[in-house]
């Protein structure tokens, strides 16, 4: 448990959830290894994707004030654990455990829990073992339309984190070896995650049916996907991030073909860049008590792929939830390059 944990963290400072759901960097610029604990008052909050940032202000026993960062995840998974925009005020006290930058000029916190007034309003360990259990819905759907949450398999953290083994080509080993996250992570720019790693976030989704199109949207970095159901070609399509798709019905299941993806930084999961050839077939499944959908991908890529990444997740239904799209901010984005 402690080891998905870690690649979880990993995941969700990556572009998160949360996400993860999620964070939009990875985490190298703390000491993961050590943890402190710092007791300040609230002077800023800055709310938005892809990270939330509060500020404090802390005095010490010699009566030195230290301004601190702490480095939240994304708005959908701060108010998954109860801290929303209003949860403190500016003055008020919070009590951060977590871990340090590890360049010592910096006064900056990757926090493992929050407590304010005694009660802990960010709990990261509490909040990714939830995120990987078997969420239970109380409704079901008749459809594949409607509110849904996804759960992260703990057999694709390694995939996501970009540590997992996978068969490369020569052009796809180069890449992988030269990425640099300081120039091609592409939350920098507020440039949104493709498929199949958008799919598998465990975020707040939504089922659009319409006669002609099916859209998927995600609150992770606001995605939305259009899957045409009156053509079966991919011609003419112009290629953009989320590629050009085209679905059909096979019984209960929605089958996707996406093509014409544009090039993108990391379009084949952490560190790995993809290209015009890439393909992602998919599958949604409503399950047949209506309660979660059964999520299958199989990404190609001969470009840098030798062979397909393929994987599976499960949504639980959520007619109830909240589906709040924040905004990225560029400056948020790359606050942690200053690091």
């Amino acid at each position: 448990m402690k080891k998905y944990l870690q690649l979880i963290l990993i995941t969700s400072t990556l572009l998160l959830l949360p996400m993860p759901s999620q964070a939009h960097h990875s985490n190298a610029i703390y000491n993961i290894e050590e943890l402190i604990t710092v007791e300040g008052r609230v002077t800023r909050i800055r709310w938005a994707n892809p990270h939330v940032y509060i500020y404090l202000d802390e005095t010490t026993a010699s009566g030195e004030i230290l301004n601190w960062e702490v480095e939240g995840f994304g708005p959908s998974a701060m108010r998954k654990m109860g801290f929303s925009r209003d949860s403190v005020a500016m003055g008020e006290t919070l009590t951060v455990h977590g871990n340090p930058a590890r360049n010592p000029q910096k006064t900056a916190l990757f926090p493992e829990t929050i407590v304010y007034e005694g009660i802990a309003i960010f709990d990261s360990e509490k909040y990714f073992a939830e995120m990987i259990s078997s969420i239970k819905s109380e409704s079901s759907a008749n459809s594949l339309a409607g509110m849904w949450t996804g759960n992260l398999n703990p057999e694709l953290l390694s995939v996501i984190a970009g540590t997992a083994e996978q068969d490369l080509t020569e052009f796809g080993a180069t890449a992988k070896k030269n990425w640099d996250e300081s120039e091609m992570n592409p939350a920098i720019n507020c440039t949104r995650l493709p498929s199949p790693m958008t799919m598998i976030i465990p975020d707040e989704k939504r089922i659009t049916l319409n006669q002609d199109t099916v859209i998927i949207e995600g609150v992770y970095d606001g995605m939305v996907r259009t899957v045409h159901m009156d053509i079966d070609t991919h011609e003419n399509a112009i290629p953009s991030v989320q590629g050009h798709s085209i679905g059909r019905w096979q019984g209960a299941s929605l089958l996707i073909d996406t093509s014409l993806f544009s090039d993108h930084t990391m379009g084949n999961f952490w560190g790995m860049p993809s290209g015009s050839q890439k393909q992602v077939t998919e599958r949604l499944t409503l399950n047949a008590d209506g309660k979660t959908i059964s999520y299958h991908f199989e990404l190609t890529d001969p470009q840098y792929l030798a062979t397909p990444i393929v994987g599976d997740s499960t949504w639980t239904y959520d007619p109830d939830m909240e589906f709040i799209v924040d905004e990225c901010d560029p400056v948020s984005a790359g606050i942690f390059l200053e690091h």
